[in-house]
Order: C-alpha cells, then structure tokens, then sequence
C-alpha cells in the first residue's frame, strides 16, 4: 500500500457509519461528524466536502470540487452502496451485512460486472474479524490501462496499480486472483483488544506475504473506528490512533521490502468526552517526509 496517502483514501469511508443507528461494537456514533478534509494544507479549497441533508445524513461526498461519491441505504440506515459515475467508469461498492449489522460482504462493481469480493469471517465470541478473503477479477486488472480512473477503487478500497501489478506477476492460469488477510488483536482489556496489533496479507499464488504490525496511543480515538467498510488500510479497525507501523513482504520466505511509518497528531476536538485530532502526520522511513491531513469536524 502506498502509505503517504493513506488517509486520503480511507477518509472517504468515514461519514458512512455516521448515519448507522445499531448499537453494535462497530457502529460510529454520529455526534462527531467530520466536515472536512485537507491534503498537505488546510489553507486552501478543502479535497474534500462532506455533504448532508437536513436529518444529518450523509448524502454525498464532493471531491476537489469536481467529482462526488453518491451513498444510498438500507431501511436500518446502513450504508447499502456507494457509487460514482466517471467519465470512463460506473464504480459501486455494495455492502451486505450479517443479522447483527455487522459487514460479512463487500463488492466492487465496475460498468455493472463485480471486480473485487471481500469475504469476512468473525471470531464467534468477539464479533471481531478474523479473516478476510478476497477474490479479484484477474482478467480485469491484469489489462487495466485506466488505473487512475477509478475514483472509488483508490479512494475507498485499495490501490489499483499495485493490483494491477500483482495480478501481472501471477502466472497462474487461474480466473481469480485470490489473497487472505488474517487479524490479530492486542491482548488485554476491551480497549486494547480494539486494536488490532498484526495482519497477516497472503498471496499464495505469487508465494508473496505481507506483514504489518501496530502500536497505538491510546489517549486519543481514532475518529474513522467502527466503519465496518473503511476497508483502505483498514482505517476503521482500530479504536486508537496508530503511533508506529511497521510493513514487511516476503517473497517465497525472501524479504524483499521493509518499511516503517510514524505518525503523530495535533489538534483537539473533544466530543463525548474523547479527544479527535484535527491534524494526521505520516512519516515514511522511505523518504521521511512528513505528509499533512487535516480535518474539520461539525460542531
């Protein structure tokens, strides 16, 4: 994953759940909504623009001002799909959920063919996802030429050129792409145990696995938890803020790629009592280039 933009592709998930009602362990209250977000510097246009009806609903999402992210749902008032309608694409995300509200399904939809399944699995006592297994249209990524065109894949998914690369590296005959991410909680009390501490991302067909391992601060809430489809770098997965991460692949057992990212944060917006940073800082031990988000919240 390309990290210095991180929070420019999982900030986009955030305001979904804001509408979601279910008291679950993974619904986002919505008191505190974000209005919006800065890339780099807060002092121009905002990239991105938050936009709500009168009953506080996220109705869309404006990005630099030239494109939107339309969000319909489900009688429950969870996110049914979110969709953008682009000048060489028509991408949706469809999401399907278990009795509990909780996220069993994601899919990516390009010019109305599903591209991308996600498939979750939870630990039966916690609710906590455990695994997630993916299945990519290899065909489709393989020969992809318009990777930037896909808005809402790289705002709110992943990354379409390191798909698009991985999927060229496989030389299987397979239709399918396939990988598995495997979660791995802090151990200790609720709130550490909120906090994922390792995935473990799998591509068995290219040998390849990739690593990541997190630590926390704990004093301030990570203001994009609880959004079961924050799927970008797992944004939504983790209650606190991430202070150290640290990615490692290995091809067939070689490693062959070794980064670390701090963050730190500024700001103070306090809602219900919890401190939300108004600003992200991501360093990458790659260039050590501090990358700014900033972000407004809805008084």
């Amino acid at each position: 994953m390309k990290k210095n933009i991180l929070l420019m592709v999982v900030a986009i998930f955030v305001v979904g759940a804001f509408t979601s009602c279910q008291k679950n362990v993974e619904t986002y209250h919505p008191k505190c909504k974000i209005k919006k977000i800065w890339y780099r510097s807060d002092v121009y246009d905002p990239n991105e623009v938050y936009n709500y009806d009168d009953k506080g609903v996220l109705t869309s999402i404006t990005i630099d001002s030239l494109y939107s992210f339309e969000f319909t749902y489900n009688k429950d008032k969870t996110v049914s799909s979110i969709y953008h309608v682009g000048e060489k694409y028509s991408e949706t995300i469809n999401i399907t959920y278990n009795e509990d509200g909780l996220m069993e399904a994601l899919s990516y939809v390009v010019d109305g063919q599903p591209r991308q399944e996600m498939k979750v699995s939870r630990d039966e006592e916690t609710n906590r996802i455990k695994k997630i297994e993916e299945n990519y249209d290899k065909e489709f990524f393989d020969n992809l030429v318009y990777m930037k065109d896909l808005k809402l894949y790289n705002r709110m998914v992943g990354d379409a050129q390191e798909i698009h690369e991985l999927c060229q590296k496989d030389q299987s005959k397979d239709l399918v792409f396939r990988s598995t991410k495997t979660f791995t909680y802090e151990e200790g009390s609720k709130k550490n145990f909120d906090n994922i501490s390792q995935i473990v991302e799998d591509y068995p067909s290219l040998r390849r696995v990739v690593t990541r391992t997190y630590k926390y601060d704990e004093e301030s809430f990570n203001p994009f938890y609880g959004l079961p489809f924050a799927y970008a770098d797992y944004a939504g997965y983790y209650l606190n803020n991430k202070l150290y991460e640290t990615e490692e692949v290995k091809v067939e057992g070689v490693l062959t790629r070794s980064v670390n990212y701090t963050y730190s944060y500024e700001g103070l917006h306090y809602m219900n009592n919890k401190m939300y940073p108004r600003q992200f800082i991501t360093v990458s031990s790659e260039n050590n280039i501090p990358i700014h988000t900033y972000i407004l919240y809805v008084k």
